[in-house]
């Protein structure tokens, strides 16, 4: 899978008078937030559910999982169960249709969130953007990176094999340019102590002082 992020070029987004909405809602109708954020909670959680078991997928079974992969990146979405020919294959397919339901599941709750609080967390057009994205062969997530870069700040899609050029090419011809940035492929990492001051303290430390 490869993550790509996109720059709209329509202006970016006041991020503190965004959060500032959401907050002032949240003391207007806290009851009604509450309900929108645990359901989002809830997409959060399905779709790290489903990546996980993804990646377990792939150390288990990876002969099959690589060429679901590699058939479904020459497919939109909505033909992916097509691809669930045996019980192995199958089993990456739902995950995949899993991970894609909670993905909207996120952009509704977001949306809803925005409604109420009166901000553009995704906006019209990045719907409709996104939707575009999203009907594109070998992409299966699209979205906002949440409301700390929602709104016209960024968008952000999942592809799946050697797919990732048909985003670009259509962001291109949509004025949307993709970024060179990169997904990590180690994911997190849990550091002792700063990695940047590595070099510093070895250093420091090989000094012999008389």
């Amino acid at each position: 899978m490869t993550l790509l992020l996109g720059e709209p070029g329509t202006g970016g987004s006041y991020m503190p008078s965004m959060v500032g909405a959401v907050k002032k809602w949240q003391k207007f109708d806290p009851q009604k937030f509450l309900d929108t954020w645990r359901r989002l909670s809830e997409a959060n959680s399905q779709l790290e559910i489903q990546l996980n078991f993804l990646s377990k997928l792939a150390k288990e079974q990876w002969d099959a999982y690589k060429s679901v992969i590699d058939s479904c990146s020459k497919l939109r979405s909505e033909k992916l169960i097509e691809q669930a020919s045996e019980p192995n294959k199958e089993a990456v397919i739902k995950a995949l249709l899993g991970a894609k339901e909670a993905m909207l599941g996120i952009r509704y709750h977001m949306r809803l969130m925005g409604e109420a609080a009166g901000v553009p967390i995704e906006p019209e057009s990045q719907t409709k953007l996104l939707d575009v994205t999203l009907n594109l062969e070998g992409v299966l997530l699209a979205g906002v990176p949440g409301a700390g870069a929602g709104g016209f700040d960024a968008v952000f899609a999942v592809t799946l094999g050697d797919s990732s050029s048909n985003v670009t090419k259509t962001w291109s011809s949509l004025n949307v340019l993709a970024l060179l940035v990169k997904e990590d492929p180690c994911g997190v990492s849990l550091e002792s102590v700063d990695p940047r001051t590595n070099k510093i303290t070895s250093a420091v430390s090989s000094i012999h002082i008389e």
